[in-house]
């Protein structure tokens, strides 16, 4: 199971594109810190690391890697659905 954001148009291609996600596995795929949030995930060539979270839980940055490239994106949120508003790719 995951969670994807990206625009309604993507829905059925994997949230945000057309990128296959493979299988994880618990005891060596995922890392959490002392609130069980996810601080870093490895899913065969793509990584997700230095995952932040503001106070109610929602992800607000994070660090992509795939096949070796290194992208950071931020996200903001509407302060009353705490729905995502923007995904920024941060250089």
């Amino acid at each position: 199971m995951g969670r994807f954001l990206g625009s309604s148009i993507n829905r059925g291609t994997g949230g945000g594109g057309s990128v296959v996600m493979e299988e994880y596995d618990r005891s060596s795929g995922i890392t959490t810190d002392a609130d069980n949030n996810v601080t870093q995930i490895k899913l065969g060539n793509t990584e997700y690391k230095d995952v932040l979270y503001n106070t109610v839980g929602l992800i607000t940055s994070f660090t992509e890697n795939i096949n070796g490239a290194d992208k950071k994106w931020a996200i903001t949120y509407n302060a009353t659905t705490h729905l995502a508003e923007t995904i920024t790719e941060v250089m």
